[in-house]
């Protein structure tokens, strides 16, 4: 079992071993912050920190017996099922277990609009698209919200690899840059890593409100990518990719400027998280030797 899935067992076993989904995604958020490690990534949704993460290990873990099939967070115990008398919190490293009966001993009375309030007034900046701030914020707790992220709307485009990212990460990078629209330029848009395949993709993206679309034009095909293995052969295949397709694909890359003129802040989106080792970098390079004036930002 992945060591985070037993940290989010832990944690519901810690609370009674049944919260609701949103004292649940609180919880596991702050308790994330305390320790300073992202078991679990967040990133700004309609009731504050949420992670997309969490519910797919939620449904693997309903399906193999650890949770019950409810809207709610609850553990399934011995008499229903696969875990009598099992303890998640002692399968936790010493220093985890500790930290987290201490939160939870701090945290133990706090649900519902208190504890959302908390996360809040903490971690203003995941609040930024809440939907019932203004029903438990008060004018200048509101407006320390809405200064925490970016507010920039200025012509820029940006380019962002997710590689070492999960998708809520990823999502609160473009949120707090003010992106609103990605464009995708792999060739294939398939990923092994969790909600980067195209469909997934786009969906949690426009769930976030952010736009997506796809360019398969500007992507590298897979056959031109086998057999990488020094500087060498990146920097061949980079330099192929700029004389060739790029010089076939002109209205590909004129879209991308269309698309910024209409979105105003926009991302160029592949894997690798260092631009110079994707081939979106040639994109950016094309743009500025053509004549390319608006901001250029690797994120």
């Amino acid at each position: 079992m992945y060591y985070r899935r037993k940290i989010f067992l832990a944690l519901l076993e810690s609370f009674g071993g049944s919260l609701d989904s949103t004292d649940f995604e609180k919880l596991l958020f702050l308790y994330c912050k305390n320790t300073k490690q992202n078991y679990y990534d967040f990133f700004p949704y309609k009731f504050g920190c949420f992670s997309h993460l969490s519910y797919q290990d939620k449904r693997v873990l309903i399906k193999y017996g650890y949770l019950k099939e409810s809207d709610k967070f609850e553990l399934r115990y011995s008499n229903e099922g696969m875990n009598s008398k099992k303890s998640f919190i002692n399968e936790l490293k010493e220093d985890d277990k500790k930290s987290l009966q201490k939160f939870a001993a701090k945290s133990k009375n706090v649900r519902g609009s208190r504890l959302i309030k908390e996360t809040y007034l903490q971690y203003p900046s995941y609040a930024v698209k809440s939907e019932i701030a203004e029903k438990i914020l008060n004018k200048d707790e509101l407006r320390k919200v809405k200064n925490s992220i970016s507010t920039l709307c200025n012509k820029t485009l940006f380019t962002a690899g997710y590689e070492g990212l999960t998708i809520d990460a990823y999502i609160n990078k473009l949120i707090l840059n003010n992106i609103s629209l990605v464009v995708d330029v792999r060739r294939n848009p398939l990923s092994m890593k969790y909600g980067f395949s195209k469909t997934k993709l786009k969906i949690y993206l426009e769930k976030a409100g952010i736009n997506y679309i796809h360019l398969p034009e500007l992507g590298i095909v897979s056959k031109l990518r086998k057999n990488l293995e020094t500087q060498e052969d990146y920097q061949e295949l980079f330099d192929y990719y700029a004389s060739e397709t790029l010089l076939l694909n002109i209205e590909a890359i004129n879209k991308i400027i269309t698309l910024l003129n209409k979105y105003n802040r926009i991302t160029l989106t592949c894997f690798e998280a260092d631009h110079k080792s994707c081939h979106r970098h040639k994109i950016t390079e094309w743009l500025i030797n053509n004549g390319f004036a608006e901001q250029i930002i690797h994120i």
